[in-house]
């Protein structure tokens, strides 16, 4: 059985209870109406024989066949007057004897109320026929429009049904073809209004837009990592091939060698930047992070080669905390510090500092160098992308990428600014620490 019909068949079993109570509690509160209705009716006029009795205004004699007898015969409320020992004095004659107890009673199909006054008793009586044929149709007309009204509602509710879960089942199918096609380029329509399935279908159609941009980043990932591979295998088999074809001197090996051993080096750096880079992604368990302690370590890693570089550091330390991994917090942070020594110029100062404000925390390098085109700044936070005053320096343009991976995955952005004056100034934007 499909979930649809079981939503509409637990529907109209929750509405067929209600309406069972419901009829029921109804029939009750309508039995209590009419029959109160009916004992108010013989009180009033049995307060009004009272009346009459104690202002001592007779009727004519009782008896059958008189006038006021016949007249009380042809009466739906039949009044019956008897002295202290219960014998009939006026109005008569009962049609169900002579009750010594005041008050209202069910005797047979007759409603009795039975009033004490001085001069004896009044009784009043009347068949509650009418009452028990009101219920018995209202009963019959409960009892035939339940189904009616149950089968309606099944209809109406597999409509309702089928409407409320069309989303589902669009997510059911786009999904299936995900899984044949493995292209999630389709998106689901988004449900009309602001319920819970319009909701469903934004956050199923935002996973899928992001899978889809991680699919192509790593696609474009592996083919530029083939292409940048590409190269130095090519140098490294050349190197050989070239050594093998026909004897060397030993200072032409240990030339080959050396050659070999340089490219291998600068594959073994890409590997480790690739594989740095696909990790970025997943960071470890976040823990409570300083940032100040971040910035202090990769500014250790990194004074020497500023040093070398005639450059100075100029470190401000201010606690800001932060949650994530503190070695991939470092390698970011030494990444825009490496960034900031490779294009500065030599004799410039690199500032890196800390700030923190009441929802966010900062890690800034601000460097001398020709900053980045505003063109270019999305362009190069890319993987294998470089800019043109990079050209002719080392490296495979993996340093900026990185940093934006490192930062996004832990639920900041990299902020690339150029300054007034020249220079670009970068930060890590993370989310303060709760």
């Amino acid at each position: 059985m499909s979930f649809r019909w079981r939503l509409t068949l637990t529907y109209a079993l929750l509405l067929g209870l209600t309406l069972l109570i419901a009829g029921a509690f109804s029939h009750a509160a309508l039995r209590h109406t009419l029959y109160a209705s009916l004992d108010e009716s013989l009180r009033v006029y049995a307060r009004k024989q009272a009346q009459i009795e104690a202002a001592e205004v007779k009727a004519l004699p009782p008896g059958p066949g008189t006038g006021l007898d016949e007249l009380n015969r042809q009466q739906p409320i039949r009044l019956t007057v008897y002295d202290p020992q219960g014998r009939e004095v006026d109005w008569g004659p009962s049609r169900v004897g002579f009750r010594a107890t005041a008050g209202t009673a069910q005797i047979g199909p007759e409603r009795v109320f039975t009033l004490r006054v001085p001069a004896g008793w009044i009784q009043a009586s009347q068949s509650d026929a009418a009452v028990r044929t009101s219920l018995r149709q209202i009963l019959r007309l409960e009892l035939l429009g339940l189904p009616l009204l149950l089968v309606l509602t099944l209809g109406v509710g597999y409509v309702l049904a089928d409407r409320a879960l069309k989303p589902v089942n669009q997510v059911s199918d786009l999904a299936a073809r995900i899984a044949r096609s493995g292209r999630p380029g389709e998106r689901v329509p988004l449900a009309p209004g602001r319920d819970e399935l319009t909701r469903l279908t934004h956050t199923i159609n935002e996973m899928l837009s992001k899978l889809d941009a991680q699919l192509t980043r790593e696609r474009l990932f592996a083919h530029a990592s083939a292409h940048e591979l590409r190269t130095p295998i090519s140098v490294i088999r050349a190197a050989a091939s070239l050594a093998l074809e026909q004897p060397r001197t030993p200072e032409q090996y240990r030339h080959t060698l050396s050659q070999v051993l340089d490219v291998s080096e600068d594959m073994s750096a890409l590997t480790h930047r690739l594989m740095g880079l696909a990790q970025a992604s997943r960071p470890a368990a976040p823990r409570a992070v300083n940032l100040a302690d971040v910035l202090l370590m990769a500014t250790e890693l990194h004074s020497a080669d500023a040093q070398q570089h005639g450059m100075r550091l100029q470190v401000t330390l201010t606690d800001a905390g932060t949650s994530g991994d503190f070695s991939a917090l470092v390698l970011a942070a030494g990444n825009l510090i490496q960034n900031a020594i490779n294009y500065s110029p030599p004799g410039s100062t690199i500032d890196a500092f800390c700030q923190m404000d009441s929802q966010l925390v900062r890690l800034t390098v601000r460097d001398c160098g020709p900053g980045i085109p505003e063109a270019d700044m999305p362009r190069l936070t890319e993987a294998f992308q470089r800019g043109e005053q990079a050209q002719g320096r080392g490296g495979a343009g993996l340093g900026l990428a990185l940093v934006k991976a490192i930062v996004e995955a832990h639920g900041g952005h990299l902020e690339l600014v150029n300054q007034p004056r020249g220079g670009l100034r970068a930060a890590l934007v993370l989310p303060r620490e709760a």
